[in-house]
């Protein structure tokens, strides 16, 4: 059992570092989401999906390591804000992804990245 802690620890380590490159690659997606399209929009959303995709992983596979130190995640509002993502996506409504992301995502992932170094503390 310490070993899963200690690896649940050192992923947590990980999405501490890498949500300091994904939460500013949110929100200039959302801004190019609401403005003009460049070239490699579409692309660079599709790393930001996999970013939180892999962030959200990362939180199934430790929640109870998290969840011992913190009551940030709301696992249902998490569940809620996949959901709207996937209807967002589907609609190719560039405006309703961004509020998605701006409404859903940058707090979730802030709290995420909280409840992770509380929980390594």
């Amino acid at each position: 059992m310490a070993d899963r802690e200690q690896l649940q620890r050192d992923i947590l380590v990980e999405l501490i570092s890498y949500s300091e490159s994904l939460i500013p690659a949110l929100q200039d997606i959302i801004e190019e989401l609401r403005g003009e399209n460049k070239e490699d929009t579409n692309d660079f959303l599709g790393e930001v999906i996999t970013g939180i995709n892999w962030e959200i992983e990362v939180y199934n596979q430790c929640a109870s390591l998290i969840n011992s130190k913190s009551s940030y995640i709301d696992k249902k509002a998490m569940i809620t804000a996949v959901k709207n993502l996937g209807t967002s996506l589907n609609s190719g409504d560039l405006l309703k992804i961004a509020d998605c992301f701006e409404e859903d995502f940058l707090p979730f992932l802030n709290k995420l990245a909280l409840a992770a170094k509380m929980a390594i503390a």
